[in-house]
C-alpha cells in the first residue's frame, strides 16, 4: 500500500541528488582555485554553487511544509520563517530539523540574500570560504535529520 507521502519523499530525494551534485561541483571547483588569485568569474561560480546548495535545502523544507505541514510562509521574511518552521512545526506535526541545524543554515541564508541582491564581483571570498569549507559537514547533518524525519513520519503513519 502506498504511503500518502511517497511522492513527497521521492521529490525530496530528487532534490537531495541535485544538492549532492552541487556540493561535488563546488568542492571540485574549490580545489582548482587559488584563493589568493581568484578572479571575479571564479568567485561568481563558487557563489552560484553555494547559493544553489542553500536553495536546494530550502526547496526540501518548502516541499515538506506545503504537503505535510500544509503551511508555507509568505511575505517579506518568508525565508527566515521557513527555517523556523522546519524546527518549530505546526501542532501535531514532526519537525524536519533540530534547531542546531537551522542555526548552521542561517549564515547560508544570509549569503543567499547577499548573492541575490548583489553583484558576483563584489562577493567576498573570505566570507564565502567558511561556508564552502563547512558545506559537506552541514549537509551530512541535514541528511541525517531528513532520514530521521522520514523514519519518524513512517512510524507515525504505520498504524493508520
Amino acid at each position: 500500500m502506498e504511503n500518502k507521502y511517497d511522492q513527497l519523499k521521492s521529490d525530496v530525494y530528487d532534490e537531495i541528488i541535485a544538492i549532492e551534485q552541487t556540493l561535488h561541483e563546488l568542492s571540485t571547483l574549490r580545489t582548482q582555485i587559488d584563493i589568493k588569485e581568484i578572479d571575479n568569474v571564479q568567485k561568481a561560480a563558487l557563489g552560484t554553487f553555494l547559493m544553489n546548495f542553500y536553495v536546494g535545502v530550502e526547496n526540501i523544507i518548502k516541499r515538506i511544509c506545503k504537503i505535510y505541514y500544509q503551511k508555507v510562509p509568505m511575505g517579506r521574511s518568508w525565508h527566515k520563517e521557513l527555517l523556523e518552521l522546519s524546527f518549530n512545526p505546526p501542532k501535531g506535526k514532526l519537525p524536519i530539523f533540530e534547531k542546531s541545524i537551522v542555526e548552521k543554515l542561517t549564515p547560508y541564508l544570509g549569503f543567499r540574500h547577499v548573492f541575490v541582491s548583489g553583484y558576483g564581483f563584489k562577493l567576498r571570498i573570505e566570507l564565502m570560504s567558511s561556508l564552502i569549507d563547512n558545506g559537506d559537514s552541514v549537509w551530512a547533518e541535514i541528511r541525517k535529520e531528513i532520514d530521521r524525519f522520514w523514519d519518524a513520519l513512517d512510524n507515525s503513519h504505520s498504524d493508520k
